[in-house]
């Protein structure tokens, strides 16, 4: 799923006949069933990294219908430290743009910060701005920008308890 490869920070190896090389996800989705693998390499391997101690996640979507391609997608990735802050968060959205997209804005807006609910919202409306939906029978842009934004809320406070 490659929001969930993108909040956790997961790697690709491409291999092909000039050997192997890695990829980050971020820039790994390049279009519409496209990717930044060569004409020439096929993907081999995809690490995620095993997150740490006081880290949660979450996945969460909307779907017209079980099997459908979801309206708006969200996964979150949450390490909080000792003190409560957020260590580190990854954000990433699916199915509101061309590509997958990296929240980097919403993922800063948290990053060191205690997340209350202010936090929280702050991080979801910065998500909803991100992302690039078009209009389409699963709904409008303003639509899918706010779905983004409930969505985003619910993942980080799913996460963020699983942290806890």
């Amino acid at each position: 799923q490659p929001a969930a490869m993108l909040a956790r920070g997961a790697e690709v190896t491409g291999t092909g006949p000039k050997g192997q090389r890695t990829i980050p996800s971020d820039p790994f989705f390049t279009g519409i069933f496209s990717t930044a693998l060569a004409p020439d390499e096929i993907l081999t391997e995809i690490r995620i990294p095993v997150p740490p101690a006081r880290s949660g996640g979450a996945y969460v979507k909307l779907e017209r219908k079980v099997g459908d391609f979801a309206t708006a997608a969200v996964a979150v990735q949450v390490t909080l430290g000792a003190n409560g802050a957020c260590e580190s968060v990854g954000i990433g959205l699916t199915n509101v743009g061309l590509t997958p997209i990296k929240a980097t804005k919403a993922e800063a807006s948290l990053k060191g910060t205690r997340p209350d609910e202010a936090a929280i919202k702050r991080a979801a409306a910065l998500a909803a701005e991100a992302a690039e939906p078009s209009e389409d029978l699963r709904g409008s842009v303003e639509y899918k920008k706010d779905l983004v934004r409930i969505l985003t809320a619910r993942a980080l406070r799913k996460a963020i308890e699983q942290a806890r």
